[in-house]
């Protein structure tokens, strides 16, 4: 027996629901791949960056197991690196300085200007956000918070929805750290004394009256490097009182992992990179490079090492580091 070809006849109606049912199917199950890749995504939704990080330069920012960062020796290239699979390559090329990512868009200062820019994860989209001198960008869910340096250091506001701009106080900001209630900034007209500023009535008033260049906030305290006192490490409420030396601990370029709030990091009379336990004053070196800019991303610590001049990205459940540019 001679079996029959099949052949498809569009004038057949049971070819036809056939062939029209197939390709729904193929519709339906791609769009269900891109709507998985779109929607299971780990974005950040709180910040771009985290306070810390601002404080000491913002060299790194991190989203959905991505890592990003300038490469400053690849003709100022904004970087893009998948940690897990270790892949890397080249989205834009910046000079880019206080990185923010946040929900799948790059937010950052071009170091060549001072203007505040956003791109897409991918590189594409580049708006220019707003034109000025800046620095110290930090970019949160509802408001980008930055330094304005052509307008006498003050520190501005940015709406996320219509970027409509807010001066938050009048000028001589030379570093900042933001909180939900205060923005704590360093005033160079006043000898670099810590101030506070409260974001509820925009008023600024000074809670440490001494030179300071290194601090960084964890819990309810504010911790500082104490120049007047061979830099050793202090801790003091948020409104300036209850001053405490933790013994023994002398430090700079002081950090702080919002996912780890027992213990701060900082670069060690030797140059080492340590972190110590703020309970028991335990100190325990992580690195012994001579660190600076210590930046903290999820499990990763990324700083700059002094006896080369190369970044480094050390990850802290292995222990290992390796030049990151």
């Amino acid at each position: 027996m001679i079996k029959k070809k099949f052949k498809i006849n569009l004038r057949n109606k049971q070819h036809r629901t056939v062939i029209i049912a197939a390709g729904l199917a193929v519709i339906l199950i791609t769009a269900s791949i891109v709507l998985f890749s779109l929607f299971n995504k780990s974005y950040n939704d709180k910040e771009g960056n985290t306070p810390s990080n601002i404080i000491n330069l913002g060299i790194a920012s991190y989203e959905d197991g991505n890592l990003y960062y300038t490469k400053f020796d690849a003709g100022f290239k904004i970087f893009k690196q998948d940690l897990k699979k270790g892949n890397e390559k080249s989205i834009f090329s910046a000079n880019a300085k206080y990185l923010n990512v946040f929900q799948g868009y790059v937010y950052f200062i071009d170091g060549n200007n001072g203007t505040i820019k956003k791109i897409s994860s991918s590189g594409s989209e580049e708006q220019t956000l707003y034109e000025s001198i800046c620095s110290h960008l930090y970019v949160t869910r509802d408001w980008i918070y930055f330094i304005n340096n052509e307008e006498n250091n003050s520190i501005y506001k940015m709406s996320m929805y219509d970027l409509s701009v807010t001066k938050l106080s009048e000028g001589s900001a030379a570093s900042m750290f933001v909180t939900d209630d205060y923005i704590f900034f360093t005033n160079y007209y006043d000898n670099n004394s810590i101030y506070r500023l409260d974001l509820q009535n925009n008023e600024s008033i000074s809670i440490l009256n001494q030179h300071t260049i290194f601090f960084t906030v964890l819990k309810d305290r504010l911790y500082y490097t104490n120049i007047n006192d061979e830099s050793y490490i202090y801790s003091m409420t948020f409104d300036g009182k209850d001053n405490k030396r933790l013994e023994n601990v002398k430090g700079w370029f002081l950090s702080s992992n919002p996912n780890d709030t027992e213990n701060i990091y900082f670069k060690a009379a030797n140059g080492s990179l340590k972190k110590v336990n703020i309970n028991t004053l335990n100190q325990i070196t992580i690195s012994s490079d001579d660190c600076a800019n210590i930046n903290i991303l999820d499990s990763y610590i990324i700083y700059l090492n002094q006896d080369n001049d190369n970044y480094y990205i050390l990850d802290t459940m292995t222990g290992k580091s390796r030049i990151l540019q």
